[in-house]
């Protein structure tokens, strides 16, 4: 075992020895592809760094950003009022200045009254004389209603009475026919006693005296059937007599029997006289209304802004004399259709304002607009005509400022950040 082992020994050294010579080309061979096997993995090593901090830097503002929105297409708004004229005229004075702070109620500006205030005093006038037009019409309807139904009781006991006339001349008729047949009577009775009286005197049977007196009571007898006669005539006449006042009564009683027409026609003046007294009641109204309107005064707290009137430019109504802008204002923030699914009211709004540079002020939001930004715009997209272009909306949303500190000055229109707390 042992010379086999020294012959494989001495069989291994002579390769060994010939193996040696080629180890430095060979270090060589594989030094050099080395670095060919790094230059061609390196781009995949850069991608994938690349790729992997893409990622986690994804991953980080998915999970900073989560439960809020963002946008910096907002404004600071506050809802102006412009101010106008509600009455033609020259400018007296103005009191106020551009870019002014005035209180409710504060007198900006006063228009010459001179021509309203005369115009005020005429209606005045208009109106007294109205009112007195309204007393008299009242003051006729009284004296109508009096009027008219006294005389129409007047008539009827007129007429009454007339009828107790016409009763009593026809009792008289009555009585003065009983007189005529009684006289008659007596007068027939008179003349056979002066008859029998005379027949007598012939055979001396009576005195004369006797015939004479008979010849007198038949006269008189004679005379009071005349008498009679005459007032049965006399009663007559009165009878026809009441019995032509009787019509007459009739027509003065259908004259006055329309009480109710007359005071209707009267009441009805009453009526249009106290109409033309409210009408001028209100042209006085509206006098002293437009009078009223030469003082424009400040209709609410804020600042004014472009002012564009002074003393002796002659105004218009209607036209514009200073826009007031309120202190109290809000942001008004234009976020992406994408973005307002999850936005309800009081939620927490972080806000940054481009003229207060690292600071930041909190709000909440109060609504959100019922409708986009385009289609409130002037001439809103119509996608039924086929030029139809998807293009992500905006949709306002309306945020109140939690607070605001005294020192800073919000103005209308500056621009802000606005991040809202969804979650």
């Amino acid at each position: 075992m042992s010379m086999a082992s020294s012959q494989t020994v001495s069989e291994v050294a002579p390769q060994a020895a010939a193996v040696e010579p080629k180890a430095p080309e060979a270090k060589a061979a594989v030094d050099a592809q080395a670095p060919a096997k790094r230059n061609r993995t390196r781009p995949y090593v850069i991608l994938g760094v690349v790729f992997a901090v893409a990622l986690a830097g994804y991953g980080v503002v998915k999970w900073m950003t989560a439960g809020k929105e963002n946008t910096d297409d907002a404004q600071v708004e506050a809802d102006a009022v412009a101010v106008s004229a509600r009455v033609g005229g020259m400018v007296l004075r103005t009191l106020v200045t551009d870019n002014q702070e005035v209180k409710k109620g504060d007198l900006l500006l006063e228009i010459d009254p001179a021509d309203l205030t005369a115009h005020e005093k005429q209606a005045a006038a208009e109106l007294a004389a109205a009112r007195a037009q309204a007393d008299a019409a009242d003051a006729q309807v009284r004296i109508v209603e009096a009027t008219s139904r006294g005389g129409l009781s007047a008539a009827r006991a007129q007429l009454s009475g007339t009828s107790s006339s016409v009763a009593n001349a026809t009792a008289q008729i009555a009585a003065a026919k009983a007189a005529v047949a009684r006289s008659q009577a007596e007068a027939s009775r008179a003349d056979t006693d002066l008859a029998r009286a005379e027949s007598l005197l012939k055979d001396q049977a009576v005195p004369q005296a006797q015939v004479d007196t008979a010849r007198a009571n038949s006269l008189a007898a004679h005379a009071a059937v005349a008498q009679a006669e005459a007032q049965l005539v006399a009663a007559g006449d009165q009878r026809a007599s009441a019995q032509t006042r009787i019509a007459e009564a009739q027509g003065r009683v259908e004259q006055s029997a329309p009480v109710e027409s007359q005071l209707a026609v009267a009441r009805a003046n009453a009526a249009l006289a106290h109409a033309n007294a409210d009408a001028a009641e209100a042209a006085l109204t509206l006098a002293s209304l437009q009078l009223s309107y030469t003082r424009i005064e400040a209709p609410a707290d804020g600042h004014l802004s472009r002012l564009a009137v002074h003393p002796g430019q002659l105004l218009q109504a209607g036209q514009m004399v200073v826009t007031i802008v309120p202190s109290e204002t809000y942001v008004l923030a234009n976020f992406k259709e994408t973005q307002v699914g999850e936005m309800r009211p009081g939620q927490h709004v972080d806000i940054s304002v481009d003229a207060y540079p690292g600071r930041t002020f909190e709000g909440t939001v109060q609504s959100t607009s019922p409708g986009t930004g385009a289609r409130f715009s002037l001439l809103p997209a119509d996608n039924a005509s086929g030029n139809f272009v998807k293009v992500v909306q905006r949709v306002p949303v309306k945020i109140a400022w939690a607070s605001v500190p005294s020192d800073v000055k919000l103005a209308a229109g500056l621009s802000a950040d606005v991040t809202v707390h969804t979650r």
